[in-house]
């Protein structure tokens, strides 16, 4: 009797045991966790990125586009000397269509005695073309003269154009009248009267010997 009752404590503190390694991980006490992952205060502050960015940049749209630089405001004014040296003129010969040739052709007709606007320009321009016209006519004259120009090219030269004569006299004519009638129509009398009278004599002669002869 005492054998089998040692038999049985024997086998009663073995299903003990084996109980006990059997049980579950949740009857199990838990471990603390470690220093580390100790979840963050909420007052701490995130650290700030590396880099520069800052998507509400003041330069910078919501969405991170950057707008294009602005364009440099071009400047209104017309230069074309050196130095700007006659701003006048540049505004002036600004506005045709040679720019370029008419600061070449004006500017070194200036000084600084002149004032420089729209008439005096004009004045100083219809007496360069004159002068230019008359070193054409010199020229084409000597051409036409010079032995070694082909006989083609001394046809050319040697070529007039009478109506076109003509037109010009006939409206340097007409622009004396004017002249002269402005002054009658203010009751005035010209100061260029006896000029005048010349003019329009010299014409009439001219003109009649360019249709008539």
């Amino acid at each position: 009797m005492g054998i089998k009752r040692s038999l049985l404590l024997i086998s009663i503190f073995s299903l003990l045991a084996i109980s006990a390694c059997a049980r579950p991980p949740s009857d199990i006490t838990d471990t603390p966790e470690s220093p580390d992952s100790t979840p963050e205060s909420p007052d701490s502050t995130p650290e700030a990125p590396d880099d520069d960015y800052s998507p509400n940049a003041p330069d910078e749209a919501a969405d991170g586009y950057a707008p294009p630089p602005e364009a440099p405001t071009p400047s209104a004014t017309f230069t074309i000397l050196p130095g700007g040296s006659y701003p006048e003129l540049d505004q002036i010969c600004g506005a045709t269509d040679y720019p370029i040739e008419c600061v070449r052709f004006i500017s070194p007709y200036l000084n600084d005695s002149i004032k420089i606007d729209p008439l005096n320009v004009l004045k100083v321009g219809i007496h360069v073309a004159t002068n230019m016209t008359i070193e054409a006519l010199n020229l084409a004259i000597k051409i036409r003269d010079d032995p070694k120009t082909s006989p083609n090219a001394q046809s050319c030269l040697r070529e007039r154009n009478w109506s076109d004569l003509r037109n010009q006299l006939s409206g340097d004519l007409t622009s004396v009248n004017t002249c002269i009638d402005v002054y009658h129509e203010g009751n005035l009398a010209s100061p260029m009267r006896d000029m005048d009278s010349d003019l329009l004599a010299l014409y009439r002669v001219l003109l009649h010997i360019a249709v008539d002869m």
